[in-house]
């Protein structure tokens, strides 16, 4: 009689390695990796692990059945400058929430160095900045509920981010392709493309940063260019 050759889910094989932990712990690490604008790697306690950011949810960029969601790309790019690779960050669970999620995936709130409490999270600044949405799993709110409500209120009541042009919210429709010659590291209006520096006196209007900001038309980092004062 042959031998049972039993394979494992990548999810449960994760649990089976990783440490057990307790609701409501914090961790220390540091970032390897950016997934999406939702879901990063981190290495800590000398695993590498895979985090999703709790009470969030942004455009999807990475599902192989799905078209990349309208604001999904610079939902993603706003997470890699908060989190670049070799940032420390601290993680922190949820005692209202499951530990992980079906997935295997740690729900944490992450925090960089110098950010504690209900807004000071990576989550919230995602929410504020219009790149993500509340998202509340089976109907039980967690903790900070209520401030990433009022954050996301403020944020869609400014048109910001995916509650502006051209989403206005329905980041399902899929991302509006840049036009011919427009360089695709830009959306919202056409940056050329061009092999020498450009400056917004070139581009003429606003523009968001859904790539790489090779032209340094975004001065403060916020994923928007050419902002007028």
């Amino acid at each position: 009689m042959g031998r049972l050759k039993l394979t494992w889910a990548p999810a449960v094989a994760a649990l089976l390695v990783l440490p057990a932990l307790a609701h409501g712990a914090t961790l220390s690490g540091h970032v390897t990796r950016v997934v999406d604008g939702d879901t990063i790697k981190v290495r800590s306690r000398g695993f590498d692990d895979t985090v999703r950011l709790i009470g969030i949810d942004t455009p999807e960029t990475r599902d192989p059945s799905e078209p990349v969601q309208c604001f999904g790309p610079e939902a993603s790019a706003r997470a890699r400058r908060l989190l670049p690779p070799g940032r420390s960050v601290r993680l922190v669970t949820d005692d209202t929430q499951d530990t992980r999620d079906r997935y295997g995936r740690l729900l944490a709130y992450v925090y960089t160095p110098g950010t504690s409490g209900p807004t000071g999270s990576v989550n919230h600044r995602m929410v504020r900045g219009g790149y993500a949405r509340v998202y509340v799993y089976g109907g039980v709110r967690f903790r900070y509920a209520d401030p990433f409500f009022r954050a996301q209120h403020r944020a869609r009541a400014a048109g910001l981010g995916l509650w502006g042009a051209p989403c206005f919210g329905g980041t399902a429709r899929g991302v509006v392709p840049s036009g011919r010659g427009c360089d695709p590291n830009y959306a919202g209006a056409c940056v050329p493309l061009s092999p020498s520096d450009l400056d917004c006196t070139d581009v003429g209007s606003p523009v968001r940063v859904v790539g790489s900001d090779r032209h340094r038309l975004d001065g403060d980092g916020d994923g928007r260019g050419c902002e007028r004062s």
